[in-house]
């Protein structure tokens, strides 16, 4: 039966069944079709991998249920699904069992998925298409690959001269700031703009300016900037001898207000104000020049006077409005110009590691398949879908929504199609990840075909009002709360989120306990945090009694504030879980391993040896004096030498031998760290395996790794464990918790480094720029109307994104809601605290001396869940050597040489160690029968062991390099500049300090290595060596030689 496509919009607040409904909706469409295949036609996109697997798995329970379901008791899903549906109860069934199969036969075909898995699948559709290779990675840590795109750009500081002198002088800028001259750090924060959906139009106006663009423009507005303050100081003077000459005192001003501004205008521009609401602005607008008891006479001379101080202070205003726009545009000028070179390193780095950058998939595909016809693309997939379902659509950026609007709007333009948002603009906190809540906020909103539609279907809206998630009490102080403070946004618009309309309907959960309390606002900053954390300590010692540690949740804004809590609980002896707490870098043994490969790295690193050696003597309780100890280890060359006297089997050669992941092993079976399981090194080992298979086995690169990513590597925790959870509210979305505890203080309108794009209203006199980056603070404000506008419009969505974040995390409490904010003496309305202080004066319930005030009962209604253990715990850390199950690794290179399997050894490790023992010919006999005498080379490999070896020493390219009258220098480590080791197989010296280099290499020619021996050339160099010649010798079944 054909039917018209189908538009349906869900607004879902917090705990109104979303997932409930998107899962009987999906069932409604597979259920309704005789084709049991029909669910190949359905594309269900999530935000996270957890809802999107929570979806599936409601999908596939629910078709399993109604498979077997009974017809006397059918779960609520049937009945609602079989009463919508109209169909019988035995063909509802059949269908269900028939579909279920299906799916299970196509699982490959069930697009349940996140919207980054879908655009991630476009991407390898049309690699070709798009210009990337066909087996390109995908890189999902960005902030590792901006780093080192940021770290490559400075090091091209000397090579390119313009680039060269604009970060000269933004490091000069910073250091005149008073800031460190170290500029990575704002590099890097600006360089996230490459990755923000929201910010690609904008940087598709910049992308083509080259950097002389910006020294051109940064010339002309150090110029106008100069020429304003010669003006300022002529209005200043001229105000001043008017003053002056009319033998005025400045002190007989009402507080010398004017005589202030003029001074200032020829001192110190930078200070001035027009504000209308404080100081001279108010004095103006409101007309008092004097106090009431100056002399007649004196207020006769100002009057006289003032109308012209009035005409100077109104032409420094509108002066001002231009400095203004200068000084901002002259502050993120810089930052701004080498954005597009970092962006060209990027793809750099980008191509040179085969990656492209998850972030920037949706930029490509905008760029590049929106104008497509949508079959085509269909075709390319494979599929056809014909119903869309969209969950948190106020998470999904501007970008992301106009991809999928084609193929969207192909599907709807037939008939047996459908799209299905859903989402909730009060929920919408990651508007700095891309996401505007402002779409989803004008696609919820009713209109006509043309307005709040992209499509030709007509819209249908439906609220979803019943919270079924927490108790009564909660719900009520919610609704009420937020119904309160809807009154204080800015714009209408955000007001109607939040107004009585939207409250939600209760369940039949009736209690629940909210309680509001409050520390001493007065305290200094360090001991009302302590105070926060105490009251959170009191909190969970009371609220335990009745519940499990693991069904409390500490919720906080920042981070910094997660460590302190979770510091203080520790202290006192509360089990806790928290990212911080997770972090592979907090355990003793994960920070010893570390210090040993920074030693192993570079032997001169003594502050990594003194944390090794001091680890070492606490670990294995060493007798010797501690001082004593730690003074032999730090000063010593090899600390393997001297560890053996306390039983420590530790061999810096044997480390040098393996992979790093291997040494990372032995490691920890050498100094005993295997005695008993532990999770923080089990982890720490899988990041190992991960960074060597993914990237390289370099140790100095994965020290670099670990350096940028300690803050963020951590182990993973089964659910099921018995302790407080600590989380931002960003990672609590989505998710809910019997108690919640909220600490600290939320201010409102604080953004840390926010930027606007500033529209340039004549770009010729900006030399072509038509946008510019500005930052978001009150000189913004004071730079005419745009600004004004621009700063107003950011105010306000960071009124609907903090008030948003206020939501989230006072609606994730199911039963019990604990919020600890400060008392305050000021009536200004900026912060979390302010609102509720205001929140309960307007109820009449706050009073002066109460610091506590509550709602409900805390008394548990909820019966205590079954804990039911799927885990298990490790009972030991399994670590042995591949050499103790007498196992041999067959490399390629030693099949391509005809050796059997049960005879093959590392044939290009063995000729490589054999090699590093020969500085001339004479000496290969010696070297092969020393290596046959212990066993490690058996008689029947010894020719062609011989033969390969021969044919390097014998090479018409490198014979003279193997002769008697040359010094050489094997496997020799040399300090770099940056005082890391490098260790060149081979370096052969004449007596006129000229070198040759030699490496050995087993496998593919690689450019990598023309890298590492062009390090190694560039170390030799600044060690006053003369580099005549590189040599790279590949050792396979054909002797390849390659110079460099």
């Amino acid at each position: 039966m054909r039917q018209p496509a189908t538009f349906k919009v869900y607004s879902a607040s917090a705990g109104s069944g979303k997932t409930f409904t998107l899962v009987k909706e999906y069932l409604k469409i597979v259920l309704s079709n005789t084709n049991t295949e029909y669910f190949k036609h359905i594309l269900a996109v999530t935000f996270t991998n957890k809802a999107a697997n929570e979806m599936k798995q409601r999908v596939i329970t629910s078709l399993k249920d109604f498979s077997e379901t009974a017809f006397d008791s059918p779960s609520p899903m049937f009945i609602q699904v079989q009463q919508e549906l109209n169909i019988p109860l035995n063909v509802l069934k059949e269908r269900a069992k028939g579909i279920l199969m299906s799916i299970l036969d196509n699982y490959s075909a069930f697009n349940i998925t996140t919207i980054d898995s879908f655009t991630h699948r476009l991407i390898r559709t049309f690699a070709f298409d798009l210009g990337l290779t066909r087996n390109f990675e995908v890189e999902m840590d960005a902030q590792s690959l901006l780093s080192e795109a940021v770290d490559a750009l400075m090091a091209k500081m000397g090579e390119d001269e313009d680039l060269s002198k604009i970060l000269v002088e933004f490091s000069l800028q910073k250091a005149n700031e008073d800031k460190s001259w170290d500029i990575t750090r704002e590099l890097r924060e600006i360089a996230q703009l490459l990755l923000n959906d929201n910010d690609t139009a904008q940087l598709e106006k910049i992308r083509n300016k080259a950097l002389q663009d910006f020294i051109n423009l940064k010339t002309n507005l150090f110029k106008r900037q100069r020429t304003i303050e010669k003006r300022f100081a002529e209005i200043g003077h001229a105000g001043l001898s008017l003053i002056e000459d009319s033998k005025i005192d400045p002190s007989d001003f009402y507080y010398t207000q004017f005589p202030k501004h003029f001074q200032n205008l020829i001192d110190s521009p930078d200070s001035l104000s027009f504000d209308l609401e404080k100081g001279l602005g108010k004095s103006i607008r409101s007309g008092t020049f004097y106090t009431k008891g100056k002399p007649e006479h004196l207020k006769l001379a100002i009057d006289n006077v003032v109308d012209r101080l009035k005409e100077l202070y109104s032409q420094s205003e509108e002066l001002f409005e231009a400095y203004s726009l200068n000084k901002l545009f002259l502050t993120s000028l810089i930052p701004l110009a080498v954005l597009s070179s970092i962006h060209a390193t990027l793809r750099e780095l980008e191509e040179e590691k085969n990656v492209k950058l998850h972030a920037e998939f949706n930029q490509l595909i905008s760029k590049n398949l929106q104008e497509q016809p949508a079959a085509y693309i269909y075709e390319r997939l494979g599929e056809r879908f014909k119903h869309f379902f969209i969950d948190e659509m106020q998470d999904t950026s501007l970008l992301q929504w106009q991809n999928l609007i084609p193929l969207i709007h192909n599907a709807v333009s037939g008939e047996n199609a459908g799209l299905q948002l859903v989402g909730d603009t009060k929920q919408a906190i990651y508007r700095w990840r891309g996401s505007e809540p402002e779409q989803f906020l004008h696609l919820s909103t009713e209109g006509d075909l043309k307005t709040n539609n992209p499509f030709f279907v007509i819209k249908e809206i439906k609220g979803l009002e019943t919270n079924y998630r927490s108790y009564s009490e909660v719900i009520g102080f919610n609704n009420t709360f937020f119904n309160y403070i809807s009154q204080f946004f800015s714009k209408e618009q955000y007001s109607g989120l939040y107004a009585g309309e939207s409250n939600q309907k209760f369940n039949e959960q009736l209690g629940g306990y909210v309680q509001l309390s409050f520390v001493d606002g007065s305290l200094k900053k360090e001991e009302r945090d302590l105070e926060y954390c105490a009251r959170v300590l009191e909190t969970i010692k009371k609220v335990s009694k009745d519940f499990d540690l693991n069904e409390i949740c500490v919720l906080v804004r920042k981070r910094d504030q997660g460590i302190l809590v979770a510091s203080e609980l520790t202290k006192a002896g509360i089990d806790i879980i928290s990212s911080e707490t997770l972090l592979l870098q907090n355990s003793e043994k994960v920070r010893f391993i570390i210090d040993l490969l920074g030693y192993l790295q570079n032997k001169e690193n003594k502050e990594a040896k003194f944390n090794a050696a001091w680890f070492i003597h606490q670990y294995f309780g060493i007798k010797e004096e501690k001082h004593a100890f730690l003074k032999t280890l730090v000063n010593a060359r090899q600390i393997s030498d001297h560890l053996k006297d306390f039983g420590i089997n530790f061999k810096e050669a044997v480390f040098l031998q393996i992979s790093l992941y291997e040494g990372v092993e032995y490691l920890i079976r050498c100094f005993g760290l295997d005695t008993e399981p532990d999770a923080y090194l089990q982890f720490f080992l899988d990041e190992v395996l991960q960074y060597t298979t993914q990237r390289t086995t370099d140790l100095a690169a994965f020290l670099d790794y670990w350096e940028n990513k300690k803050e963020a590597l951590s182990i993973v925790v089964p659910e099921g464990k018995n302790a407080v959870q600590i989380m931002t509210i960003h990672k609590a979305k989505g998710l809910e918790f019997p108690v919640v505890i909220f600490p600290f203080d939320l201010d409102i309108y604080f953004e840390r480094n926010a930027r606007i794009w500033y529209p340039v209203s004549d770009p010729e006199a900006y030399e072509g720029f038509d946008t510019l980056l500005v930052n978001y603070n009150k000189t913004l404000e004071a730079s005419g109307a745009t600004g004004k506008s621009l700063y107003q419009g950011h105010r306000n969505e960071l009124e609907l994104d903090n008030f948003n974040l206020l939501y989230v995390a006072f609606t994730r409490a199911i039963e019990q809601l604990y919020i600890i904010g400060e008392i305050k003496h000021a009536n200004a309305y900026k912060t979390s605290s302010d609102f509720l202080t205001g929140y309960l004066q307007a109820s009449g319930k706050w009073h002066e001396s109460l610091f506590e005030y509550t709602f409900g009962n805390r008394k548990r209604i909820s019966e205590k869940p079954v804990v039911s253990r799927i885990s298990i715990d490790q009972e030991k850390f399994l670590s042995t050597s591949w050499q103790a199950h007498n196992i041999a690794i067959v490399p390629e290179s030693s099949l391509l040489w005809d050796t059997t399997l049960g005879e093959s050894i590392t044939y290009g490790n063995l000729v490589h160690r054999i090699l590093s023992e020969i500085k001339t010919k004479d000496d290969i006999e010696t070297a092969i029968e020393g290596y046959l005498n212990d066993g490690t080379l058996e008689g029947s490999q010894q020719e062609a062991v011989s033969k390969v070896i021969l044919s390097v020493v014998d090479h018409p390219k490198l014979k003279e390099f193997y002769s008697q009258n040359v010094r050489v220098l094997n496997e020799r480590e040399f300090l770099t500049g940056d005082r890391n080791i490098v260790i060149p197989d081979r370096v052969v010296i004449n007596d006129d300090r000229e070198v040759v280099i030699i490496d050995y290499k087993t496998g593919k020619p690689e450019t990598k290595y023309h890298r590492q021996l062009n390090r190694y050339a560039h170390t030799l160099q600044a060690l006053k060596y003369k580099v005549i010649a590189k040599f790279l010798v590949y050792l396979g079944q054909e002797l390849h030689i390659d110079e460099v």
